[in-house]
């Protein structure tokens, strides 16, 4: 099936797919994002991700009217023309089009995207050796629980971990704390126990991660939100990412040097079956 596009009430194909040169989006980074994935073509925590675009926009007071302008329908039918089982869909507001000036003009119709694109498989030989990782200091806003376009941070620090033969990289603080990596949060273990950093400000609270408790809670793992350093992820038994699109991704090496034993641990391993086996489920898909 061809990739489909969604701009402002209207579907199509991607490649003919446009906004506004005066988009602030295009103009500002003014805007704020989801990307939801299918399993067997039913939307994944739908309502959480809702929620936390609403969230996001709120937090750079955009104004959408989510209640009598439902994307949710706009999602469903989409996806039902894209006739993707397992599908990854981009869903982007913007401010709105007006002639570029910083101050915010008021009474903008927000730009709505979607993109209906067949959900990436994770490699299995990734899955299986895990990631290599950099460390690379915190230089991004300090608002980051919002979702907002504004990626460039992100993206130099992943092209750098490339250049320099890693996966991905992880955000660190000047004093040393942990927050997560570029596109995914993180976790350390220790024997039993679960930790990630506090989901507050400072760090994208992410859907997968929110699952990925509840996941811990069914398989008898404990779990503590705490702030730990970087001396701490590297000392862990295991360390691994969570996100939409690699959904559990050990991590076996930190800055060149192996997390334990450089193999993808028995709890990370555990966690990703009990992930896989309960997002096929209908409960996990329709909230």
């Amino acid at each position: 099936m061809p990739e489909l596009a969604y701009v402002n009430g209207r579907f199509m194909p991607i490649a003919d797919a446009t906004v506004s040169i005066e988009d602030r989006g295009m103009q500002f980074g003014d805007g704020v994002y989801e990307v939801i994935v299918t399993y067997d073509g039913r939307l994944f925590q739908l309502e959480s991700h809702m929620q936390r675009l609403r969230r996001s926009a709120a937090g750079i007071g955009l104004v959408y009217d989510f209640d009598n302008k439902p994307l949710e329908d706009v999602l469903r039918e989409g996806l039902r023309r894209s006739g993707f089982d397992d599908a990854m869909i981009y869903v982007q507001l913007t401010r709105g089009t007006a002639p570029r000036v910083h101050l915010i003009p008021e009474g903008l119709a927000p730009t709505v995207i979607m993109t209906f694109k067949p959900r990436p498989v994770v490699p299995e030989d990734l899955v299986r050796r895990g990631m290599s990782v950099m460390t690379t200091p915190e230089m991004r806003w300090a608002k980051c629980y919002i979702k907002a376009i504004t990626l460039l941070p992100n993206i130099l620090a992943r092209t750098e971990a490339d250049r320099r033969g890693h996966d991905d990289a992880i955000f660190v603080t000047e004093a040393g704390e942990v927050r997560e990596c570029t596109a995914s949060n993180i976790f350390i273990v220790n024997g039993n126990v679960l930790r990630f950093p506090p989901r507050n400000e400072a760090v994208l609270h992410g859907i997968t991660q929110s699952f990925l408790l509840d996941c811990a809670a069914a398989i008898n793992l404990e779990t503590r939100e705490e702030a730990f350093d970087v001396t701490a992820l590297r000392n862990a038994d295991e360390v691994f990412m969570s996100g939409t699109s690699l959904e559990v991704m050990g991590i076996t090496s930190i800055d060149g040097k192996a997390v334990a034993d450089g193999k993808v641990g028995a709890v990370t391993k555990r966690l990703h079956a009990e992930f896989l086996r309960r997002v096929r489920e209908p409960s996990a898909t329709a909230r």
